[in-house]
């Protein structure tokens, strides 16, 4: 196990905590509690804690250009969202409500471009998720299909290689990717998690390696870029969703986590499961980066035409 300081848990006891990020403008940590329709904002280090209603439940989220307005991919699409308004600027629907597919987990690209793929909760046996990727000027591509649980969106340094988890097949994957097109190319299997545990929520370092939460098995794993194992973080719950780096030197990491299925015993047990955890690492994360809202100004609660969805 990797040398690192626990030095806070904050109590919020999230149903399903997820896709936590770091603000270097506002100094804050922000994550959503997807299944609570809750979007959480934290200072730092002041731990002031502010908790935003949200529409829809919130998968994934960036942030953005514009005061109090994030980017999102909720359960059923994309959408700008003032959440201090708790108004909806701009929306594009792709899914419909109560189809059993919801979206999931997504992230900002170094380019602007916010990704995000879906995950069917029906238990249906198909592979029916998808990846997209939405540009500034509000067009949907489509990146990747035969999808079971869409995870773990994040780049390397330079932006040569695109990560992304499909967490029922335990597996991460790496992509190449066209920083100025915004394009995958063909998929390979970058590393596998032992049998019961699923690579989540993702992140990597300023030295190019993978952070990957692993549900189920009670750590934040680290990956070398050439797949190998480089140590872990233990979790002292079951089910850490999602990681990043924070604060002012972004040396901290901030790990969500859930308590969803976990039953009477195990949360006995694990009585901190849902909470937020900090720890002091020897390591250094990545500035994040924000999406430009300028070209959605003029579509602003005008629903985008169908032919913007375009194929990869």
């Amino acid at each position: 196990m990797l040398e690192v300081q626990r030095i806070d848990a904050i109590e919020v006891g999230n149903t399903l905590g997820e896709g936590v990020l770091w603000n270097h403008k506002e100094q804050s940590v922000w994550w959503t509690d997807i299944h609570e329709c809750k979007l959480y904002r934290l200072s730092w280090p002041g731990r002031e804690l502010e908790v935003f209603d949200t529409p829809e439940r919130l998968c994934a989220f960036a942030f953005t250009d514009r005061e109090n307005c994030i980017v999102a991919a909720f359960e059923t699409g994309f959408a700008l969202f003032d959440y201090r308004q708790g108004k909806i600027l701009w929306q594009k629907t792709l899914l419909e409500k109560g189809s059993g597919l919801r979206f999931n987990d997504g992230k900002i690209d170094r380019q602007g471009r916010f990704w995000a793929g879906t995950m069917a909760e029906d238990g249906r046996e198909d592979a029916a998720g998808v990846l997209y990727c939405l540009e500034a000027n509000g067009v949907v591509s489509q990146q990747e299909s035969n999808i079971f649980i869409s995870n773990g969106c994040c780049w390397d340094v330079n932006s040569s290689h695109f990560y992304f988890a499909d967490s029922p097949r335990r597996s991460i994957y790496r992509y190449k990717f066209d920083a100025r097109r915004g394009d995958i190319g063909q998929r390979e299997l970058f590393a596998r998690t032992m049998f019961g545990i699923y690579p989540d929520g993702a992140t990597v370092d300023s030295e190019g390696y993978l952070w990957s939460a692993q549900w189920r098995g009670a750590r934040i794993q680290r990956y070398s870029p050439d797949g190998k194992l480089a140590g872990a973080i233990p979790v002292p719950v079951s089910q850490p969703t999602c990681v990043t780096f924070g604060g002012p030197d972004l040396d901290l990491m901030f790990v969500t986590t859930a308590k969803e299925s976990l039953n009477e015993w195990t949360l006995d047990r694990e009585w901190q499961a849902g909470n937020l955890f900090v720890f002091k690492t020897p390591f250094k994360g990545v500035m994040g980066f924000r999406f430009n809202t300028a070209q959605l100004l003029d579509k602003l609660v005008q629903p985008v035409p169908s032919e913007e969805l375009v194929p990869a």
